[in-house]
């Protein structure tokens, strides 16, 4: 608890839903509108506060080992997108499917399939600079057609066996600056050896614009709060931007924890931004629940 003066709490006027998890949670919402309930292929967003509120109007979260228990149900495919192999097992069980994959994600997906058969008939493999099990990673890597490996940092791409052409891609909510120090050693180690390079970088464009901004909006606030669910790619990306321009920035999943935040005497102004997987609604009532405890 601070004194008596009235802090300063600002939401950032550049966070909130991107367009895939936008499209994926309003179409989740508007097929329960219609029916008690309907099955989602894995967490349809990193965001636990907003899977507890899907989850209340009849969105049921099941994984990849469950889907033979739901012949011929209603199942929705999230904005992160699925393998070839899930869709052939979806189509096996003879489920409705609902696919709700971003299209920067579906487009990614197309490119990499197409450059796969480029690759085979040269003994090429695809890198994929991701995290391995984030579930747009294992999509992604279904359309490496077996020639597909993934690297988290520049020191595993040194690991690699650098003997064949290569096609880099990354992950849509992987950094900037991590593609591309691995994009420049790769380029660096393969023309050295004469082999083939490719590269694209397709990370995504509304992650990327969010840059400048939260590093401005975590320099104007003494202090700051990061609302993003823990297993959120580039919710954890944007807060290390933001810890780096405010080392008074703390990252909160959940709204009780705003209740064991300790605010020192010395904050004058707060600023609240969140993932690209964080609703608009969420950062609002965090603010509301710092308004109560500080301001009272």
């Amino acid at each position: 608890m601070t004194d008596t003066k009235k802090i300063f709490i600002e939401i950032d006027p550049n966070a909130g839903f991107c367009f895939g998890v936008t499209n994926s949670i309003k179409k989740t919402e508007e097929f329960l509108e219609k029916r008690e309930e309907i099955y989602v292929l894995g967490e349809l967003v990193h965001n636990e506060e907003e899977l507890k509120r899907l989850m209340k109007i009849g969105m049921k979260v099941i994984s990849h080992d469950e889907i033979d228990l739901l012949k011929g149900k209603e199942i929705i495919i999230r904005a992160h997108g699925e393998p070839p192999s899930t869709y052939k097992k979806l189509k096996q069980i003879n489920a409705k499917i609902y696919d709700l994959t971003c299209p920067i994600v579906l487009q990614l997906q197309k490119k990499i399939s197409i450059v796969a058969d480029e690759m085979i008939k040269t003994g090429g493999m695809i890198v994929i600079y991701g995290v391995k099990n984030h579930p747009e990673v294992i999509g992604l890597m279904g359309h490496t057609k077996g020639i597909g490996v993934v690297v988290e940092d520049l020191e595993q791409a040194k690991e690699l066996q650098l003997d064949r052409p290569v096609a880099l891609f990354s992950q849509t909510t992987k950094d900037k600056e991590g593609f591309d120090a691995i994009e420049n050693y790769l380029k660096y180690e393969l023309n050295s050896r004469h082999i083939p390079f490719e590269s694209y970088a397709t990370m995504c464009k509304i992650v990327d614009r969010r840059l400048p901004s939260i590093e401005s909006f975590s320099r104007k606030h003494d202090m700051i709060i990061f609302v993003s669910g823990k297993e959120s790619s580039n919710g954890q990306y944007l807060f290390r931007i933001a810890k780096n321009n405010n080392s008074n920035a703390i990252f909160i999943s959940f709204l009780d924890e705003i209740e064991q935040l300790e605010i020192s005497s010395q904050v004058e102004s707060i600023g609240i931004s969140g993932a690209t997987s964080t609703p608009q609604s969420l950062l609002e009532l965090v603010k509301e629940r710092l308004e109560k405890k500080i301001n009272g």
